[in-house]
């Protein structure tokens, strides 16, 4: 189920990137202001999810 913009804008809290679960407790080295993570199984679903990406991209710019 997809959340309206305009209830994401009017929160203030930070909130699970992978998830959109509340109070999240580890921050991405990578990008600290923009990825937050409410726990382990999160972390590693945005560490896959960003792997896949740079896999992608890789092989993109070798063709």
């Amino acid at each position: 189920m997809a959340i309206p913009r305009s209830e994401i804008a009017m929160r203030t809290e930070p909130r699970c990137s992978q998830c959109d679960g509340e109070d999240p407790n580890i921050i991405s080295l990578r990008n600290p202001a923009g990825e937050r993570f409410c726990g382990r199984l999160c972390l590693y679903k945005g560490q896959e999810n960003f792997i896949r990406w740079m896999r992608r991209s890789n092989a993109e710019a070798a063709s």
